[in-house]
C-alpha cells in the first residue's frame, strides 16, 4: 500500500486513460506505477479496485552531479519517516514523475517532484 494513493473502483467503459483524466493526472502511466499487478494497460475490468496517485502538494528537487534517484529518495525519507513513520517508495516517486521512464536515467538539472513534507 502506498501512502499517497486513493482507491477507485473501475466502472463499465472506464479505461486507464479516462480514469487518469478524471483524476487530473498527466498520463495513465502514473496509475500503472502504483498498480504493479496491472500487466496490460488495455485490460481492466468493472469492479476492479485500483490505486490512484493522490494529488498532493509537491516540492521540487533539482538533480545535482552524482545524484541517483535512489539517493535522492533515501535523503528525502530521513525527514519523511520522522514525520509519517514510513518511507515514500520508488514507485510513488515514479508515479509523480511520469517523465522518468527509467529510474537509472536522470540528469543534472532535471526537476524531481516529491510530496511536500507538511
Amino acid at each position: 500500500m502506498y501512502m499517497y494513493t486513493d482507491k477507485y473502483t473501475v466502472k463499465p467503459g472506464d479505461t486507464l486513460s479516462s480514469i487518469a483524466q478524471r483524476f487530473n493526472l498527466l498520463t495513465y502511466r502514473q496509475i500503472l506505477r502504483v498498480n504493479r499487478e496491472i500487466s496490460n494497460p488495455d485490460f481492466i475490468y468493472s469492479e476492479q479496485v485500483i490505486n490512484i496517485p493522490r494529488l498532493t502538494p509537491m516540492s521540487t528537487y533539482v538533480v545535482r552531479p552524482q545524484d541517483t534517484l535512489g539517493n535522492i529518495i533515501y535523503n528525502y525519507n530521513r525527514d519523511h519517516i520522522k514525520i509519517y513513520g514510513i518511507p515514500i517508495t520508488m514507485d510513488e516517486v515514479l508515479a509523480y514523475n511520469p517523465m522518468i521512464v527509467n529510474p537509472n536515467l536522470i540528469y543534472v538539472g532535471m526537476i524531481i517532484y516529491l510530496p511536500e513534507i507538511l
